[in-house]
């Protein structure tokens, strides 16, 4: 499933403005990695603004009923932020991190991280960790109650600050799109459309690019960072179906039957709405079937823990790593990529766990994993 991309988070996070002053009324969980937030605004009336970590952060007007016991990690979050104000809405630098601060008896700072599996973190003024939906730990950052909270660092450069020099200096003898990728923090989606607009091949080597076409490219990105003032929120539809979607207008789908609508918001509502009713009611029953097959190998290796105790463990610590793989990858194959595209996509998004990919067989259903 289409993950939310950075800059599209920019331009969500200034239509959520509106929200700010608000009263948090309610806090739901919907699901794994699926919650629900009800505001009231005196004098606007409620307002739900619902998140899928990695996917998407909107406001919705189709309600999914909530289980009818919460967990212990929302019943928290309903503690210590039920019918508190909130005084902003933000997203860190250029990153797929936003943070809503509330003030109640004190101030909470809620963090959605919508990047690699996703999560959800509770901190107070300080940065310290109240809750956390998952507890992780990278070599330079650990989310674990009690720590505290470190923004992850990007090396790549912001696109809003490249410049002609810059640009040029980055480029290499990779493939132009995987270069961009890697040094600059610009989802996959828009620095096709960069490409496409610039009419560069995006497989041919970056440093073997003319004058003339670094030129023709660093305009594409003038042109495509400032249409994040001039909005087009739109989705896009292929065979009558939707297959993609986009805060202003791809000219790389310029033939492809559009809808637009009123905020980018009500586009991201729209798509999933669609995507989720299209899954409930047509599931495929294939690929369920082949991807179970892993997930039954690992169910298997589990119960079998007394006789391959090393494996066992290495899964046990592993899973989290193991699950957003798997995950990953049946979310891919739904839309019909090649193995080849599949890895390629995987490095860019979730590259550590990438790493730890030895093969996919989508014939036989069967992912090896090196731990």
């Amino acid at each position: 499933m289409r993950e939310i991309a950075n800059l599209e988070l920019f331009c969500l996070v200034k239509e959520l403005q509106f929200l700010v002053g608000s009263r948090l009324v309610k806090i739901y969980g919907l699901g794994e990695n699926e919650f629900r937030f009800k505001f009231h605004k005196p004098e606007k009336g409620e307002f739900d603004l619902v998140c899928e970590l990695r996917k998407r952060m909107n406001i919705t007007k189709y309600i999914k009923e909530a289980p009818a016991k919460p967990t212990n990690f929302i019943m928290g979050l309903r503690k210590h932020l039920e019918n508190s104000r909130l005084l902003s809405i933000m997203q860190y630098e250029l990153d797929r991190v936003v943070t809503l601060e509330f003030q109640k008896e004190r101030k909470f700072i809620l963090i959605f991280e919508m990047f690699s599996h996703g999560n959800l973190i509770l901190a107070d003024e300080k940065f310290t960790i109240l809750q956390t939906y998952r507890s992780e730990q990278w070599k330079d950052r650990k989310i674990k109650i009690g720590e505290k909270y470190n923004f992850p660092i990007s090396l790549r450069i912001d696109p809003f600050e490249l410049n002609e020099k810059k640009l040029k200096g980055i480029l290499d003898d990779k493939k132009l799109i995987a270069c961009l990728s890697e040094k600059i923090n610009l989802g996959a989606t828009y620095l096709e459309e960069i490409c496409f607009k610039a009419r560069i091949d995006p497989s041919k080597k970056a440093g073997s690019l003319s004058e003339g076409e670094i030129n023709e490219l660093f305009a594409a990105f003038i042109e495509v960072t400032e249409q994040v003032n001039t909005l087009k929120p739109t989705i896009y539809l292929k065979n009558g179906k939707y297959f993609d979607y986009s805060p202003f207008l791809f000219q790389k789908y310029k033939d492809l039957q559009q809808i637009q609508f009123p905020s980018f918001s009500d586009a991201l509502d729209e798509f999933y709405y669609k995507f989720e009713e299209k899954e409930t009611e047509k599931p495929d029953e294939k690929i369920s079937i082949k991807l179970s097959l892993q997930e039954k190998y690992l169910a298997e290796l589990l119960e079998k823990a007394d006789e391959s105790k090393e494996i066992a463990d290495s899964i046990y610590r592993n899973y989290p790593r193991i699950e957003l793989i798997i995950n990953s990858i049946r979310s891919k194959i739904k839309e019909n990529k090649s193995v080849d595209k599949i890895i390629n996509e995987l490095k860019r998004e979730i590259p550590e766990e990438a790493k730890l990919i030895e093969s996919i067989d989508k014939k036989g259903g069967k992912i090896i994993i090196n731990l």
